[in-house]
């Protein structure tokens, strides 16, 4: 039987490096906002690429929970040597695809800036530009990481992957401030892409650290060979099914994107800062349903469906606590918060008057993610793919544009998002106690 201590040894690491990512956004929003009379339209310009980044990244990156499965499943059954070479094969069609996705859009981006998001100032779609082109230098950098946690995942380690993202981390905020801000005498301003090539160096020490933390701590190595692995095919079904159920997801978040740069600067300004709380948040309260996703796997292989039930209830217990105590920090800093990231009134203004959906939001997003770590966990890619298929078309986009069409502006956005996670939440829930009887 499972106890508690086991999921918070995976559990605790995982919250760690999973906040490292969107706390150098806020960081990163927090620093841009200061960079003088543009800050406004330099924080949604980079916004807008972030976002692009993120989606790419997100989509690619599922390559990460096939090969967690694969690995955590092995575990669970004590038989890692059949899947030895499956590691470098998926890093290598992993680099590949990146640096085709990177290239091809740094290339074209302005064009693909417009077609998602629509007509934009042309500032900020200068900021937006200059940080994406630079950032799309780390793009391979940042999959081939993902791909490494997603392997000490499974091989049931959070620890390496939370070390190496917080020395990342720090790197990257300390850059910030020399890079985006300057030092008087020393170092000019470089601004907006002082941000970019801060997390574009940060990436290339953590990429250095997961091939040593490999080859020290794992039975896996980076030995390519030419025949392929016979878990290749299952990692690409598990793949192809979450890329699709991530292009669904990242249409969501560039809508949202699209929507929001339709009601100017401002509005734009006001929704970066706080999709970036709602990212942050997010992954604070993933970090156990990473535990679950690393755990389920080992279950599933051992055949163990009573453990997995208990893992289920003490994982949304746990999460659900998080979540209201998170919810109760935002009410109490809701005054001030917004003003850590920008000076502009307008824009504080538009924010305090949506941030309230965010703090309201907390509770049911942790019943979506507890789950959906879970599922991911046990390789049950379909019908996560299918969930976010019927939450993102029948539910997202019918109220975001009814809502648009009553004039709520970023509301309408927020809205939206509120009820996409309640369906997603509550329909694995469901899944999830059917298929416990089952194994």
């Amino acid at each position: 039987m499972i106890n508690s201590r086991e999921i918070y040894r995976l559990a605790i690491p995982a919250i760690l490096f999973n906040i490292t990512e969107p706390l150098i956004g806020l960081v990163d929003m927090a620093i841009i906002g200061q960079i003088g009379n543009t800050s406004t339209q330099a924080q949604g310009g980079v916004g807008l690429a972030a976002g692009l980044i993120a989606t790419l990244i997100w989509g690619l990156a599922q390559m990460r929970t096939a090969i967690s499965a694969i690995v955590s499943r092995q575990f669970g059954k004590n038989d890692l040597p059949p899947i030895i070479s499956l590691i470098p094969q998926t890093l290598m069609l992993g680099a590949i695809l990146s640096v085709m996705v990177a290239v091809g859009i740094a290339f074209n981006y302005e064009m693909i800036a417009y077609y998602l998001y629509g007509q934009m100032s042309e500032l900020t779609l200068y900021y937006s530009n200059q940080y994406y082109v630079i950032r799309s230098v780390g793009l391979p950098l940042s999959l081939l990481i993902a791909l490494f946690f997603g392997v000490f995942r499974g091989y049931q380690n959070m620890s390496w992957a939370m070390y190496i993202s917080l020395i990342g981390g720090l790197l990257n905020i300390v850059l910030d401030l020399i890079l985006v801000l300057g030092i008087e005498g020393y170092i000019p301003a470089y601004g907006v892409s002082g941000a970019a090539w801060a997390s574009v160096s940060a990436q290339a020490v953590m990429f250095v650290l997961c091939i040593y933390v490999l080859y020290k701590n794992t039975p896996f190595n980076l030995k390519l060979e030419v025949d392929r692995n016979p878990f290749f095919n299952e990692m690409l079904l598990i793949f192809m099914n979450m890329f699709v159920r991530t292009i669904v997801l990242n249409i969501v978040f560039i809508l949202a994107n699209r929507f929001a740069n339709k009601n100017g600067d401002i509005q734009l300004a006001a929704y970066t800062i706080g999709y970036n709380i709602w990212i942050f948040s997010s992954f604070f309260i993933d970090g156990f349903a990473n535990a679950g996703n690393a755990l389920a796997g080992k279950y599933l292989g051992a055949k163990d469906g009573t453990t997995l039930k208990v893992l289920g209830s003490k994982l949304l217990k746990i999460n659900l606590g998080i979540a209201s105590g998170l919810s109760l920090v935002y009410l109490v800093l809701s005054p001030v918060i917004a003003t850590y990231f920008n000076n502009d009134e307008a824009v504080i203004t538009a924010f305090n008057a949506t941030f309230w959906i965010i703090v309201l939001a907390q509770p049911l997003n942790s019943i979506a993610f507890t789950f959906d770590g879970i599922f991911k966990g046990m390789g049950e890619a379909k019908y996560l793919r299918n969930t976010l298929l019927i939450a993102s078309f029948l539910i997202f986009i019918p109220v975001l544009l009814g809502l648009d069409y009553l004039d709520q502006g970023i509301m309408a956005i927020w809205y939206a998002l509120l009820g996409w996670m309640l369906f997603r939440g509550c329909s694995l829930w469901w899944r999830f106690g059917r298929l416990v009887k089952e194994i």
